[in-house]
């Protein structure tokens, strides 16, 4: 009989486990994560010691139409408060906006999830292209460096990669949101997010996808 109790008792708690974890990865409601192009988003994570939670994200699609990866951005609402709570309401379009987002030094993690494999030497050689009229050669080269070092030989499809930035520090992480290089180069994290959210965003699927989701999730 008490194995018969601690057995209903671990089924029940598995159980529970389980619908809490599904939760996280749910799209469409409030207070969940979402799911961009069937693949899933939990509605917070941890890098860097710190708590962050979900905004909105879209896809990277290369010449249009092959999804390459989606991507979402995360940030630390609580150190976020003063910074953007004047963007609240309406879904934000300006620049001021994303400038904010960008040159912030709150906490915030893009996440990125891959479509299909790429080699990683492709991934770094992408995005060190659109660094490169951001950086200098020598910030961009470290940052390259950097990457190439926590990536496997391929990017394979459903591989995780992480960048997240508090302060100046850029920090990066494969499969979980763990950092195994940080690249403290100054105005490197404002670089990279301004690939993605600044005046000509590689995805502006990404960025128009985090200023609803930001509208709809902050400061309710």
């Amino acid at each position: 009989m008490a194995g018969f109790k601690f057995e209903f008792m671990m089924l029940v708690a598995c159980t529970a486990f389980y619908y809490r974890f599904a939760s996280d990865f749910a799209g469409g409601e409030e207070g969940t994560g979402l799911v961009i192009d069937g693949i899933p988003f939990a509605s917070e994570l941890q890098m860097g010691g710190v708590r962050q939670q979900v905004t909105g994200g879209g896809t990277r699609t290369k010449y249009g139409v092959a999804k390459v990866y989606a991507a979402a951005l995360y940030l630390d609402s609580r150190g976020a408060a003063s910074a953007l709570k004047q963007h609240a309401g309406k879904t934000p379009t300006k620049k001021a906006f994303f400038d904010s987002v960008i040159k912030g030094q709150f906490a915030k993690t893009l996440f990125l999830q891959f479509h299909r494999t790429v080699e990683s030497s492709a991934v770094a050689s992408a995005l060190s292209d659109s660094l490169s009229s951001r950086l200098s050669k020598t910030a961009v080269t470290r940052f390259s460096d950097a990457l190439v070092a926590v990536l496997p030989g391929d990017v394979s499809k459903g591989t995780k990669i992480f960048f997240s930035c508090k302060g100046e520090a850029l920090m990066m992480g494969v499969g979980t949101p763990v950092a195994k290089q940080t690249l403290k180069e100054k105005g490197a994290c404002a670089a990279l997010l301004d690939v993605y959210f600044g005046k000509d965003p590689i995805s502006p699927a990404l960025k128009s996808g985090m200023a609803a989701g930001f509208a709809k999730r902050f400061y309710k």
